[in-house]
């Protein structure tokens, strides 16, 4: 049976079903669900080339995406299906053939308390403007979710997220909270936060700093008055801000440590599960001015 539009939801509700986090189509081998952390096979039959480029060609279709498929070697995208969620597709080649990850976005976040996070995070990311920095790696996403859901039930403000990629869904409850996903609502980090600015916010989310440009407006927004959460991934707790500030040419790097000590509220860094808080002091600020690694002695 050919992978038309209703195999493509019978596999997408039966995903849900087992409440897989993931749905793998490749050649050889039958259509496989993530869940539990495990890969398990499907009773659907074993794929062909000719099957994974037609679910690919339905798949763009719910994304309302057209795409030359025979040009393309990866290509990453999102939708959403009423009652079943929204899901983020990639599609990449192996073998000369298209293969397919579909994953599935939790329908809700995490809170901080399933988390295991200090009580001082929440307090210490929101309580006033300022820029919380956050480190780590693939938990990081959901440490920032738990922290954009704790405005969400704390704060009657406007917060804006960009976000690459969008990996949870937030309701309003008390706050409107406006998602922008990277390459689907915004071309990139630079450009959201540019439109940010523009749509009074109160509060800010970026998932990733990756250059001095889209650094120097979180700096901004932040000294504006503006409450932001910032993540660098893939650097330690006590180099993060060396590491913003190297961002910057040799020339501007005093500049841009005084600004980062005057507004920076505190850094937050997950690590293998555990959430570690360092509130911004007054030794913490000094090391920022003198470019020093961040002293570790007061993290939660």
């Amino acid at each position: 049976m050919a992978y038309n539009h209703q195999r493509i939801l019978s596999l997408l509700t039966d995903s849900l079903k087992a409440e897989a986090t993931d749905i793998l189509l490749k050649v050889p081998g039958r259509p496989m669900f993530r869940s539990g952390g495990r890969l398990i096979p499907t009773p659907y039959p074993e794929l062909t080339p000719s099957d994974t480029l037609r679910a690919a060609q339905e798949l763009l279709g719910l994304g309302m995406k057209e795409a030359p498929l025979a040009q393309i070697r990866e290509l990453e995208f999102s939708f959403g299906v009423a009652r079943l969620g929204r899901f983020r597709v990639h599609l990449y080649r192996q073998r000369g053939s298209i293969a397919i990850v579909v994953h599935r976005m939790a329908l809700s976040p995490p809170s901080l308390q399933d988390l295991h996070a200090p009580e001082l995070v929440s307090r210490l990311a929101w309580r006033q403007p300022g820029l919380v920095l956050v480190t780590g790696r693939r938990g990081r996403l959901g440490l920032i979710a738990a922290l954009t859901d704790a405005y969400n039930r704390g704060y009657p403000g406007h917060l804006v997220s960009i976000e690459d990629p969008m990996e949870y869904l937030h309701r309003d409850i008390r706050a409107s909270i406006s998602q922008r996903e990277l390459l689907v609502d915004t071309d990139s980090f630079h450009s959201g936060l540019i439109a940010a600015r523009r749509e009074a916010p109160d509060a800010v989310v970026v998932h990733d700093l990756p250059d001095a440009q889209t650094a120097e407006l979180a700096l901004r927004l932040a000294e504006s008055g503006c409450r932001v959460i910032a993540s660098i991934s893939g650097c330690r707790m006590v180099e993060v801000t060396r590491w913003l500030t190297r961002m910057f040419p040799e020339y501007r790097e005093s500049e841009i440590s005084v600004r980062l000590s005057d507004v920076l509220s505190a850094v937050v860094s997950e690590k293998d599960g555990l959430i570690k808080i360092l509130p911004a002091s007054e030794s913490i600020r000094g090391a920022i001015r003198r470019h020093m690694a961040l002293p570790l002695t007061r993290a939660a």
